[in-house]
C-alpha cells in the first residue's frame, strides 16, 4: 500500500460514529475505575483513622507511596505509549492496576498494603494518561473538546460514585470492600480491550504501519454515506509531521509546551489530591462521625458532575485558555472560603462548587489541553511527563500538608492552594495557546510555525 493514507484528515472530517462511541465507552470504563481506586483513598483513609489502623502520618506514607507507583507507571507509559502503541500501553496497564489493588483487599498488615498500593500504582499511572492521549486522536476534530470532556465526565463520575459506595458499604463492611470493587471489574474491561479496542491510526501513520492504519480508518469510513473529500488542506500539515518523526519534548517549539504543561500538571493535580484525599480525615479529626464525614463527602464530589458537564461546553465555545486562567483564580478564591467554613451548610456548598471548578479544569487540562499540544510522535512523552511531575509533586505534598495543618490547620492548608492556583493562571497566560477546533496537525504546524518566526528574529 502506498504512503498516502492521510489518518490525521481522513478522521477530522468524520462526524460521531458508533465506532467513536465504542472507543469511547471502553476508555471510559478503564478510565471511571482508575478514577474511583484513587478516590476511594480518602473514606479508606478516613476509615483507618477512625478505626486505629492508621494515622495521619502514616495515611501520608499510604498518599506518598501510591503517587509513588503512579510516578513510576507513568515514567513508563511515556516510554511505551510513543514506541509500542497506545492500545498496548493500555492494556498491561489496567491488568496490572486491577491485580494490584485486587492485592490490597487482601493485604495482612498496613506495610504490606503500601507494598501492593504501589504495585498498582504502576498501571493507575498509565490507564488516564495514556486514555486520554489516545481519545485526543480519535476524536473529531471540531467537536474535540466536548468530545474529550465527556470522555472526562464519564471517568470523573467516579468521584461521586466512589464517595456513594464509600458512605454505604464501609460502616458495614470496612474498608477493604473499596478495594474489591476497585479491582475486579478493570479485569473485565481490560479482556474487553483487548478485543474491540483498535490502536490509533495516526500513531501507526507515524510508524509506518499503513495498512494497519487503513484497516482502522475504514472501519469508520464505512459507516458514514457520502462521505465528503479529504481536505487537500491538511495534507502539507501531516508531511511536516511526518517529516519531524525525530522530535523529542525538548526540542525547539516543543519546549514551551512541555514547561507550560508540567507547571499546569503539577500545581493541577497537587491542589487537587490535597482536596479530595484529605478532606475527609479533616472531618474525623474535628469529631464528625464516619456517616456525617462520607455524607459530607458525597454530597461535596457531586460537584463532578455539572463541573464536566460545563467543560464540555466551555472547552469549544469559550476555548481552553482563558477558560482554565479564570478556573485557577476562582477555584483559589473558593479555596480560601472554604477554609474557613464551619456549618455543615457552607462545607457542602463550598466543597461542591470547589470540586465542580476542579472538575472542569481536570477535564480540560487532562483530557484536551495538555494531549493536544504535543505532536503525534511525542503526545504520550509530553503527557506523561507532565504528569510524571504532577506524580512527583503529589508524593512530596502529603508531608507538607500534615505538617501545615498540624501547625496552622486547615486555612494553611488552603492559603497554601491559593497561592499554587494563581501561578498556574499566571502560566496558562504566559505560555499557552489556544487549540479550540483545530485539527491536531494544524496545532503542530501552528507551533512550529511560532517557532520558526522567532528563530528568523534571533
Amino acid at each position: 500500500m502506498g504512503k498516502e493514507v492521510l489518518a490525521g484528515p481522513r478522521l477530522d472530517r468524520l462526524p460521531m460514529t458508533k465506532r467513536h462511541r465504542s472507543i469511547l465507552y471502553l476508555l471510559a470504563g478503564g478510565g471511571f475505575f482508575d478514577g474511583f481506586d484513587l478516590y476511594i483513598a480518602g473514606s479508606v483513609l478516613a476509615s483507618m483513622v477512625a478505626l486505629k489502623f492508621s494515622s495521619v502520618a502514616a495515611n501520608a506514607s499510604f498518599i506518598s507511596s501510591t503517587f509513588f507507583g503512579l510516578l513510576i507507571g507513568t515514567l513508563i507509559a511515556a516510554v511505551v505509549g510513543d514506541r509500542f502503541g497506545r492500545k498496548f500501553t493500555l492494556k498491561y496497564s489496567l491488568l496490572v492496576y486491577g491485580i494490584g489493588t485486587i492485592l490490597c483487599a487482601v493485604s495482612p498488615s498496613f506495610g504490606w498494603l503500601i507494598v501492593f498500593r504501589v504495585f498498582a500504582g504502576l498501571g493507575l499511572g498509565s490507564v488516564i494518561v495514556v486514555g486520554y492521549g489516545m481519545w485526543v486522536e480519535f476524536a473529531p476534530r471540531r467537536t474535540r473538546g466536548f468530545w474529550t470532556s465527556a470522555l472526562s465526565f464519564l471517568i470523573n463520575l467516579s468521584q461521586p460514585a466512589a464517595a456513594l459506595v464509600a458512605l454505604y458499604l464501609i460502616p458495614e463492611y470496612g474498608w477493604r470492600i473499596m478495594f474489591w470493587i476497585a479491582g475486579i471489574p478493570p479485569i473485565i474491561i481490560w479482556a474487553l480491550q483487548v478485543r474491540y479496542l483498535p490502536e490509533s491510526p495516526r500513531w501507526l501513520e507515524q510508524k509506518g504501519k499503513y495498512e494497519e492504519a487503513e484497516k482502522v480508518l475504514v472501519q469508520f469510513e464505512q459507516l458514514v454515506p457520502n462521505l465528503a473529500p479529504v481536505e487537500s488542506v491538511r495534507q502539507p500539515a501531516l508531511k511536516a509531521v511526518n517529516a519531524k518523526q525525530t522530535l523529542s519534548i525538548w526540542s525547539p517549539g516543543i519546549r514551551k509546551i512541555t514547561i507550560m504543561s508540567i507547571i499546569i500538571s503539577t500545581i493541577m493535580m497537587t491542589t487537587w489530591y490535597t482536596f479530595t484525599a484529605w478532606i475527609p480525615t479533616f472531618f474525623i479529626k474535628q469529631g464528625f462521625s464516619d456517616v456525617k464525614t462520607f455524607t459530607f463527602s458525597l454530597v461535596i464530589m457531586l460537584g463532578a458532575i455539572p463541573g464536566n458537564a460545563l467543560s464540555a461546553v466551555l472547552a469549544d465555545r469559550l476555548g481552553r485558555k482563558y477558560t482554565l486562567a479564570f478556573m485557577s483564580v476562582f477555584l483559589g478564591i473558593i479555596g480560601l472560603f472554604y477554609g474557613s467554613a464551619s456549618s455543615p451548610a457552607a462545607i457542602m456548598s463550598l466543597g461542591f462548587i470547589f470540586v465542580m471548578g476542579g472538575n472542569i479544569l481536570i477535564a480540560i487540562v487532562l483530557a484536551s489541553y495538555v494531549p493536544e499540544l504535543s505532536p503525534t510522535s511525542v503526545r504520550m512523552t509530553g503527557s506523561s511527563v507532565a504528569n510524571a511531575f504532577s506524580r512527583a509533586g503529589t508524593i512530596l505534598s502529603p508531608y507538607l500538608i500534615a505538617y501545615l495543618f498540624t501547625n496552622g490547620g486547615q486555612h494553611a492548608v488552603f492559603w497554601f492552594s491559593f497561592a499554587l492556583y494563581i501561578i498556574m493562571a499566571i502560566t496558562i497566560l504566559v505560555l499557552g495557546s489556544e487549540t479550540k477546533k483545530l485539527s491536531l496537525e494544524d496545532i503542530e504546524k501552528k507551533e512550529n510555525l511560532i517557532h520558526e518566526s522567532a528563530s528568523h528574529s534571533m
